[in-house]
């Protein structure tokens, strides 16, 4: 019999006529080769970070949930006490919303009203003080500009009196003592006139400022009024406790903290690479110290107690195979022995046999692919061992 390597991942077919020592089959079998395959689950890490430990290598054979590798956790750690803390927050609202407000928290509702009636009275004080200082200061606006009227006529009367003199003068009719005692008397009505200008200018300031101190004033009295209205009601809500759209805020918040925490806690938990099942480790792609990036293939695990066979039948002897079938293999390890498997796939369509069978003949032959699940032998067969298929002529089995 023609085998194959020990280490072809794809199925050789010969047939032979005879073969002989198989209990349980017909005197004419059909016998085709392939190789022992176990499934190959790829481990990923779901979250990235150094990785501080691997414990295991290659070929090990571990459990479902056994601890491969550790991501370091010290954020993941973080990430979790920061949602707790949120968590505690919010419920702590919540329960208080529940239980209605403390005596205490109404005693600082009473005394925030009571600060903004104080300022409402403080502001309408200094509005008073204001409006008084406008009407002062539109007092001494008018008598300055009464003072500064008189002072005009007294200088416009000075003036013609200072014309008339000098006309007098020139013709001899007054004396020079007389005419200058009448520009005197011009020079001081004009002073009086600055005078009375310097104090309008400086009650018209005045008056100005007192409205500029009224404005101010009475946006102070607008503020404080807002306060008082806020501090009011907040403490009305404060007696009547909370509402229900209060509480069923409150309370969504309360599990919005809490998917976070889950969250976090979930990350933290995939910092631990664990084996998803039973079998051997077959490659591993991560050391101690490196940075594992999320989606990152770290190992590759291999389920030994999956075996399975791929072979090839021509099509001429098709009908010696039918789905749910059992058959029987042989390895080379152990001569003699006649382990037990059942067909659980037969291809739809034919293909030509694969280019790594030996000879070209059998290269050019229209095969279908059959798929086999080795059910007896696991803890003696290996993947990578050839194996031989035995089909009984008769397909007793599929009787």
């Amino acid at each position: 019999m023609r085998r194959i390597h020990p280490y072809l991942l794809t199925a050789g077919l010969v047939f032979t006529l005879a073969l002989s020592g198989c209990t349980g089959f017909s005197q004419e079998k059909a016998a085709l080769s392939g190789t022992i395959e176990a499934d190959e689950w790829p481990i990923v890490a779901e979250v990235g970070g150094l990785v501080t430990e691997v414990k295991v290598e290659e070929g090990t054979r571990v459990k479902a949930g056994q601890e491969l590798a550790v991501i370091d956790e010290r954020s993941y750690q973080i990430s979790v006490s920061e949602a707790k803390a949120a968590l505690e927050q919010a419920t702590a609202r919540l329960e208080e919303a529940k239980a209605g407000s403390r005596d205490s928290s109404i005693q600082k509702g009473v005394a925030a009203v009571q600060q903004a009636d104080a300022n409402i009275r403080t502001a309408q004080a200094r509005q008073k003080q204001a409006e008084a200082g406008i009407r002062r200061a539109k007092e001494q606006l008018a008598q300055a500009q009464s003072l500064l009227a008189g002072a005009k006529h007294t200088l416009s009367y000075q003036q013609n009196r200072l014309a008339e003199t000098t006309a007098l003068f020139k013709q001899g009719a007054v004396s020079q003592k007389d005419w200058e005692a009448q520009q005197e008397a011009v020079s001081q009505a004009q002073t009086q006139v600055d005078q009375f200008e310097a104090q309008v200018a400086a009650a018209q300031a005045q008056y100005a400022s007192a409205q500029g101190e009224a404005a101010a004033a009475n946006a102070q009295t607008g503020t404080a009024q807002a306060q008082q209205a806020g501090a009011v009601a907040d403490l009305d809500l404060l007696k009547e406790g909370s509402t229900d759209y209060t509480i069923r805020a409150l309370l969504a918040a309360q599990q919005q903290a809490q998917a976070k925490l889950d969250q976090a806690t979930l990350l933290l938990e995939k910092t631990r690479i664990t084996a998803p099942a039973d079998g051997i480790l077959l490659r591993s792609s991560i050391e101690q110290g490196e940075v594992a990036k999320t989606g990152a293939n770290l190992f590759t695990l291999m389920k030994a107690d999956q075996l399975k066979l791929k072979v090839y039948i021509p099509e001429a002897q098709l009908n010696l195979v039918q789905q749910g079938q059992n058959v029987g293999i042989g390895v080379d390890a152990y001569p003699g022995e006649t382990f037990a498997g059942k067909v659980t796939l037969i291809s739809e369509k034919a293909e030509f046999t694969p280019k790594n069978v030996q000879t070209p003949d059998e290269r050019t032959k229209l095969v279908f692919a059959v798929t086999i699940q080795i059910t007896e032998g696991l803890e003696k067969l290996k993947p990578g061992m050839p194996a031989d298929v035995i089909l009984s002529g008769a397909s007793e089995e599929g009787k």
